[in-house]
């Protein structure tokens, strides 16, 4: 049948056409971009599997790195550490001479001398050996400075061990305050003969225990200052360097002064939640002979306590007078405030090593500890080589450091050695995940060209059967002629 609406040739050629052109323009895109799969419709399955081997060749990628970063830091310690061990080494020697009963007093001083420069260039290993942002050989516990109240610390720094007894110099000026949260406190002072007088105030300026500072019964520690009443006490004393809280007026409504004689039990004020025992004034003696305390006819000590079951507030104690004094604490519970300085102090921290991240699997890790080697971790702070018996005691110190160092050192060979395989490994892995992923991925060019070829041929004969096909309605007008 002949027709000029329909032409049923030119149809089945455009057909045909456009699935060899979709082949055609694959083809051409594979060989373009020499992958097989360049979207979810050539293959969905390869495209998940490929995308999690991608995600796995990215993460070894980075892993590997890190572990050269490992590598460096581990060995930068390792080099560090072989320095302080030479410097080890030498201050052995000089211990063994120095600890030599030849040497006088003046050579001993010089080998000491030599000696703390070692120990000082130990300290600039430790804090000066850097990378990465991390300290490794740097204290892993580092003191931080206590927390002031203006000028004045918390009573540790001035006893930092209970029960010792410690000398100081009496004055106008909070001794050290006394931290919330304390317990079970006693405080002692002797004033070795002379009129020092213990005092605890709160920090907005309650006079809570000590002597009085006006009236008639003034005492004359606080007179000997020139501090009769409470308007000169606060101007001299209460100020925010001295500890107290801005605004601090004297108040001794609530002073407690203990009895005429020295009471070992009490009396007592209670202030706070606090129960504070006060023994009285230390003009009074102790009599060593029963454990008790009177007027002063049995002993040449003169002491002063003040006791607190707990501490519900900051407290700031004081020793007033012209002399000097002994004191010890006791404590049940004794807070150490720290403050927080500007410039963190360098420390070592532990480093979390990725060794291994693939796709759904849960992270793994390695840890390289820390190797802290500064002089309070090696256990020779404060050490000296002065005298022939501080000589024999450096050489047990200086064995044991050095002991420790070699073991740091051998830490960071294991850490090398094992990080080194396992790199090796991942190197491994990842040269057949490659492989794995380029065949399910990466296009056959042979392949694709015999395609390229075959739809391109196939093409030009289409072309020419649709030449051929366009010709059926011509006849049409052959037959009207």
């Amino acid at each position: 049948m002949l027709a000029i609406n329909n032409n049923e040739i030119a149809g089945l050629s455009l057909k045909y056409r456009k699935s060899n052109e979709s082949m055609l323009s694959q083809a051409v895109e594979r060989l373009s971009s020499g992958l097989r799969i360049n979207g979810a419709k050539d293959d969905a399955a390869g495209q998940a599997i490929v995308n999690r081997m991608q995600s796995n060749l990215n993460a070894d990628s980075v892993i590997s790195r890190g572990m050269d970063d490992a590598i460096s830091l581990a060995q930068t310690a390792e080099s560090a550490l072989g320095e302080i061990g030479d410097m080890l080494i030498r201050a052995k020697s000089l211990a063994v001479q120095a600890a030599t009963g030849t040497l006088s007093e003046s050579d001993r001083i010089s080998i000491n001398n030599e000696y703390q420069q070692i120990l000082a260039g130990i300290t600039q290993i430790t804090e000066g050996t850097e990378i990465f942002g991390q300290y490794p050989l740097a204290t892993d516990n580092p003191v931080l400075p206590p927390q002031l109240l203006g000028d004045v610390g918390p009573l540790n720094t001035k006893f930092p061990i209970m029960g010792n007894t410690y000398s100081f110099t009496s004055g106008v000026v909070p001794l050290a305050y006394i931290p919330a949260g304390s317990t079970n406190l006693t405080i002692r002072i002797n004033s070795l003969g002379l009129d020092d007088d213990l005092q605890l105030f709160t920090r907005d300026g309650k006079h809570l225990v000590g002597t009085p500072l006006e009236g008639a019964d003034a005492d004359f520690t606080w007179v000997s200052h020139g501090i009769t009443d409470g308007t000169l006490a606060t101007g001299a004393l209460m100020n925010s360097a001295n500890g107290f809280a801005s605004g601090a007026t004297y108040d001794d409504s609530l002073l407690l002064e203990g009895g005429p004689v020295w009471d070992n039990t009490g009396p007592t004020l209670a202030y706070n939640g606090m129960n504070i025992t006060y023994s009285g004034d230390g003009d009074r003696y102790e009599d060593s002979t029963n454990g008790g305390y009177n007027d002063g006819t049995n002993g040449p000590i003169m002491s002063e306590r003040i006791t607190l079951d707990q501490v519900t507030e900051d407290l700031l104690v004081m020793v007033v007078g012209n002399g000097s004094f002994t004191s010890a604490v006791t404590w049940g519970n004794l807070p150490a405030p720290t403050a927080t300085p500007a410039v963190p102090p360098k420390q070592s921290h532990p480093v979390e090593l990725v060794t291994s991240a693939n796709f759904g699997e849960e992270m793994q890790t390695m840890t390289i500890a820390p190797t802290p080697a500064d002089l309070k971790t090696l256990k020779l702070e404060n050490t000296s080589m002065s005298t022939q018996s501080g000589a024999s005691q450096c050489m047990g110190a200086l064995d044991a450091a050095l002991e420790k160092v070699s073991g740091y050192r051998s830490q960071y060979g294991a850490t090398i050695n094992s990080v080194e395989s396992h790199k090796a490994v991942l190197s491994q892995q990842n040269i057949a995940l490659q492989a794995s992923r380029s065949r399910i991925q990466d296009a056959d060019y042979a392949a694709e060209a015999s395609r390229l070829a075959r739809a391109q041929i196939l093409e030009q004969g289409q072309s020419a059967a649709l030449k051929i096909a366009n010709q059926a309605p011509q006849r049409v007008l052959d037959l009207l002629k």
